[in-house]
């Protein structure tokens, strides 16, 4: 059976032109890093506003079209809040942090069945993001832990404690890597042993990694550490954390610095970074950083997107798409090809921050 493999860039469709997808658990055999060549097109994940206005959207590659919100087309009702969306085999994960739950859907987004997120004395975890893998979808949660979603019985099967306030995380070779954020405190990525479902030692990287952790298919995992907003005025330089991109090596253990970097996202030897200290605007960039030859250059003009909020990269053609996330009202995805050329604006929701393609 053909398999449709889901890439998640920082960053999946709704089936709308007769494509047809397979659940993971379909193929016995499946290949973990299969090459992708064709991409269809990208979900948009728009969290929203406190409790309200997330939505998702597609965006078909072949059309150049967005759509409005799936969730309320399909179940006739908002989706209320939303913080991270995983794609894993037929079907769509969608997380909600303030009202602690996790809501299956079809890839068209029609509500299938939505999981209650609360420990065992009944309080609300908090879930905050997902990855799908081994036919189960983890999910971190501020309550401190990882639980484990059984795909085939749609159940929580299980927790792992991990440290305080988890935020992003990805799977490479049958572990989890865990941004542990400490809410702004915390200095690790932990790691836990899927198979024995055991927590193993913390791996130390720079001050508050969070939202950008990722597998580079090069024998690292990618991790991007917010550091302690550079240029507070009441904090002195000398203090100062820069928001650092890192890469952890899988064998060892050991970390790299590898660029200044808020946002970033990986296709082959390129690593595409959005770079932008609130505090210290005259340092913002964005640019391409090639990992063997450890150049950068400039990819665009950072003044081209006046409030950068995240970056992604076709796992096929390799164009960029950069969210622009203004405060307060409507955001844009702008779409470049992977030399810098300009293509494309898109308009989305409120507080755009991710984009999930889908390719085989």
């Amino acid at each position: 059976m053909k398999k449709n493999w889901l890439y998640c860039t920082l960053v999946a469709i709704p089936l709308m032109s007769g494509l047809t997808a397979c659940n993971n658990e379909d193929d016995p055999n499946p290949n973990p890093n299969p090459e992708p060549t064709t991409t269809y097109g990208a979900y948009i994940v728009n969290t929203g506003s406190g409790n309200n206005y997330g939505s998702i959207q597609w965006f078909d590659k072949a059309n150049q079209t967005i759509t409005g919100d799936l969730y309320k087309a399909q179940n006739g009702k908002d989706l209320g809040d939303l913080q991270d969306l995983c794609i894993y085999g037929s079907k769509m994960y969608a997380v909600s942090t303030q009202s602690s739950k996790v809501e299956v859907l079809d890839l068209n987004g029609k509500l299938l069945k939505s999981i209650p997120m609360n420990t065992a004395e009944e309080k609300p975890m908090n879930p905050r993001y997902a990855v799908g893998a081994e036919g189960f979808v983890f999910i971190t949660a501020y309550d401190g832990t990882v639980s484990r979603l059984d795909t085939l019985s749609q159940e929580i099967t299980g927790s792992v404690e991990v440290g305080a306030y988890p935020e992003a995380l990805t799977y490479v070779d049958g572990k989890l890597y865990v941004n542990i954020s400490g809410y702004g405190s915390g200095d690790k990525v932990a790691v836990v042993d899927v198979k024995s479902w055991t927590k193993t030692p913390d791996i130390t990287v720079k001050l508050n990694p969070y939202t950008v952790i990722f597998d580079g298919k090069d024998g690292y995992v990618y991790v991007v550490s917010n550091g302690n907003y550079a240029g507070t005025p009441t904090l002195p330089e000398e203090q100062w954390i820069y928001q650092t991109l890192q890469r952890i090596d899988v064998r060892t253990n050991q970390v790299e610095d590898v660029c200044n970097a808020t946002y970033a996202a990986k296709k082959g030897d390129n690593i595409y970074v959005l770079y932008a200290e609130y505090y210290l605007p005259e340092r913002n960039s964005c640019f391409v950083y090639n990992v063997k030859t450890k150049e950068k250059k400039e990819f665009i003009n950072i003044e081209d997107i006046p409030s950068p909020g995240g970056i992604a990269v076709d796992p096929v053609s390799e164009d960029v798409y950069i969210i622009n996330q203004p405060y307060g009202s409507l955001n844009d995805v702008y779409i470049y090809s992977k030399d810098g050329q300009f293509k494309k604006k898109i308009e989305t929701g409120i507080y755009t921050t991710n984009i999930r393609f889908l390719a085989e």
